[in-house]
């Protein structure tokens, strides 16, 4: 795929960005990421069906908050061991703010896209008996005015945050296999899917390959800046609505 965007830095580590042929991090501090990703969803799936994720909204916005920021943690200090640069795993560096502009019209006609595949996907998924888990998500949407700014906040955080470890860490640390880029997408979007353990076996199908999407869009830009900000925006707008929903009491 042919880049000709204009950029500040077009170093040729970053001219077939994602592609690898080294690991960004060593195996084992992988291996505990991800185990860390997993415990956590299942953590949290076992409280989504044992007592909800009802009350307390602005605690459990800052606890998850603070998880995000560990998260990202963990996994720069992987990058610090193999000595990979913050840049080798963000992607192209595009500057100005056309080029910002760009990027948030090109993460909102892929938002729509997706949009799109994966109404389709759950029509499939009810065909087969697979249905979402509605009422995890609409149990952590915000209900006040408060909640939605820390809302917003943490959207923000987990939209930057899991587009660096999951597009970025975790996609070229599994595509350093063989150098195989769709091995490090298929089992990056997997991951992606099991963090999401509380939406049930259904939701995690279809974040799989909202994954994958993700991916897909990483890849195309050449960074992960359009996937942080449709990340953000997806998030964002799905609390906001289900709030919006609630109070006019249409859930």
């Amino acid at each position: 795929m042919k880049v000709s965007e204009n950029t500040s830095e077009t170093p040729s580590s970053l001219a077939a960005w994602p592609n690898r042929t080294t690991p960004v991090a060593p195996w084992w501090h992988t291996a505990i990421l991800v185990g860390l990703i997993v415990g956590i969803s299942a953590l949290s799936t076992l409280q989504s069906r044992s007592g909800g994720f009802g009350g307390g909204h602005i605690k459990r916005y800052v606890i998850t908050i603070a998880w995000e920021c560990f998260l990202g943690l963990i996994a720069w200090w992987g990058l610090r061991m193999r000595r990979t640069p913050i840049r080798a795993i963000l992607g192209l560096r595009r500057c100005g703010w056309k080029e910002f502009a760009r990027d948030f019209g090109i993460a909102l006609i892929f938002w729509i896209i997706a949009m799109v595949v994966l109404a389709s996907i759950g029509i499939l998924l009810r065909l087969v008996h697979l249905v979402h888990a509605q009422k995890a998500v609409i149990a952590l949407a915000p209900q006040t005015i408060l909640q939605i700014i820390v809302w917003i906040a943490l959207c923000v955080i987990a939209g930057i945050v899991e587009e660096f470890v999951f597009r970025g860490y975790l996609l070229q640390q599994f595509s350093s296999i063989g150098n195989k880029l769709w091995v490090g997408v298929l089992i990056s979007s997997l991951f992606f899917g099991a963090a999401h353990g509380y939406e049930g076996v259904g939701g995690m199908i279809a974040i799989v390959a909202y994954g994958v999407l993700f991916c897909l869009l990483a890849i195309y830009r050449h960074s992960l800046r359009a996937g942080m900000i449709a990340h953000a925006w997806h998030d964002i707008l799905t609390g906001i609505l289900v709030a919006v929903a609630r109070h006019n009491h249409l859930l």
